[in-house]
C-alpha cells in the first residue's frame, strides 16, 4: 500500500456543477504528496459519470461509490476507512482551497506536534460576494466544542498516526462533523488555530445553514442523540449554542 501525506475526503453528492472547481483547487496545492478520495453518494444527476471522465488517469485520485444514498457521514467515513495518508483532511463537493493550505498547516502541525488543527475561512455568498469567518478562539476543547462547533470541516485536519481513525458519527444528523471532533477531544485532545484563511466556503440557498429552525432541531438532537445529555441539559447548550451565534462572530 502506496503510503502519501495526506488524504483528502470529498462526499459528492449532485455535485456535477461544482466539483471540477474543486478537482482544480486540490492540483493547484503548493503540496504535492496527497491523495483525494471521491465518495460519490448516488446523486440524482449525472456526478458519477462526470467525477469519472474528470480523474480520468489522475492515479493521485481514487473514487468510491456508497451502495446506495447514504449522507455525508457514511460517505466520509467511507474514504476516512481507505484513507492511506498520515494526515487526514476534509473538502465537499462544491467547496475550495487556496494553493497553499496544506502546505501551511501541514507546516503548521509538524514544527509544533499538532495532532488537531484548524483555520480560519473565506465564505462566498450566493450573490458572489466574499466574507470572512474568523474564529477568535486559539485553541478548541471539548469544553468548548459543547458551546458551538468553532471548526469548519473544510479546515480540519488531524493526524491519524497520531490519534488514529476518527469517522463521522452516524447519529449526528446534519451535525456530524461536530460530533466527530467532540469525539476527538473529549479524551482531552486539543485542536490549534493557524491563523490564516486559506479554505473558501460556499453557500447556497438551500443549504442547511440557510434554514435556522432546521440548524437548532440538528444542533438539539446532537446533544440528546450523541452526547446522550438529558433534555434539560440539551436546551442548556442550545441556548448557549444559540447566544454564541447571535452574540458572536
Amino acid at each position: 500500500m502506496n503510503k502519501c501525506v495526506v488524504s483528502v475526503i470529498t462526499p459528492a453528492y449532485n455535485c456535477e456543477q461544482f466539483i471540477q472547481k474543486t478537482y482544480e483547487s486540490i492540483c493547484n496545492q503548493s503540496f504535492l504528496d496527497w491523495e483525494w478520495i471521491i465518495i460519490e453518494d448516488h446523486s440524482k444527476d449525472n456526478s458519477y459519470e462526470f467525477i469519472q471522465k474528470m480523474i480520468d488517469g489522475d492515479n493521485r485520485v481514487r473514487l468510491f461509490r456508497t451502495e446506495k444514498n447514504s449522507g455525508a457521514a457514511v460517505a466520509r467515513n467511507v474514504g476516512i476507512e481507505n484513507a492511506k495518508g498520515k494526515y487526514i483532511a476534509f473538502l465537499d463537493a462544491d467547496d475550495l482551497w487556496k494553493k497553499d493550505k496544506l502546505t501551511k498547516q501541514i507546516a503548521f502541525m509538524e514544527e509544533n506536534n499538532y495532532s488537531l488543527t484548524f483555520t480560519n475561512f473565506d465564505i462566498l455568498l450566493p450573490n458572489g460576494s466574499m466574507s470572512r469567518k474568523t474564529v477568535k478562539k486559539d485553541t478548541i476543547t471539548y469544553k468548548d466544542l459543547l458551546k458551538r462547533n468553532f471548526m469548519g470541516c473544510l479546515t480540519v485536519i488531524y493526524n491519524q498516526d497520531e490519534i488514529g481513525k476518527h469517522y463521522m458519527p452516524v447519529d449526528c444528523e446534519k451535525r456530524e462533523d461536530h460530533g466527530a471532533w467532540l469525539d476527538i477531544t473529549r479524551s482531552g485532545i486539543i485542536a490549534y488555530k493557524l491563523d490564516d484563511y486559506l479554505s473558501i466556503y460556499r453557500v447556497f440557498g438551500t443549504s442547511v445553514s440557510s434554514n435556522k429552525f432546521r440548524m437548532l432541531k440538528y444542533q438539539y438532537r446532537l446533544y440528546r442523540r450523541h452526547e446522550k445529555f438529558n433534555v434539560l441539559k440539551s436546551l442548556w447548550y442550545l441556548g448557549i449554542c444559540c447566544f454564541y451565534r447571535i452574540f458572536t462572530k
